[in-house]
C-alpha cells in the first residue's frame, strides 16, 4: 500500500485540531488526530501553531504509516475519513515520549 499525505493543517481555536489530508492507493482519506494524539505526539508544541507544524513534519512517516495501517487492517472508511488515536500512532513513533 502506498501513502502519501497531500496536505497538513491546524487549527488553533476554539479546539485545537490537527487534520491530515492523504492519498492510500490513489484513494483520498482525510485523517483527524484525537486530543490524545496530538497531546503525545506534539507534546510543548502544542499551542503553537509554527510548532505543531514543524513537529508534524518530523511524525510525517509515523503519520503515514498508521493510516497505512488503519486502512490494511479495517478497509478506506466509505466517507474517506478516519480519526487516528494515539494507540494508532503510538507503535510507529520513534520515541514515545519525545515532546516536539
Amino acid at each position: 500500500m502506498n501513502v502519501s499525505i497531500v496536505y497538513t493543517g491546524v487549527r488553533m481555536s476554539p479546539d485545537v485540531i490537527v487534520e491530515i489530508a492523504a492519498v492510500a492507493d490513489g484513494k483520498p482519506i482525510r485523517a483527524d488526530l484525537d486530543r490524545a494524539a496530538i497531546d503525545h505526539l506534539l507534546g510543548s508544541a502544542v499551542g503553537d501553531e509554527k510548532l505543531m507544524m514543524a513537529a508534524l513534519g518530523r511524525h510525517r512517516e509515523t503519520i503515514c504509516r498508521a493510516i497505512e495501517t488503519y486502512v490494511f487492517a479495517r478497509g478506506t472508511p466509505f466517507d474517506g475519513h478516519l480519526t487516528l488515536t494515539w494507540q494508532d500512532l503510538s507503535t510507529f513513533a520513534e520515541n514515545r515520549t519525545e515532546a516536539a
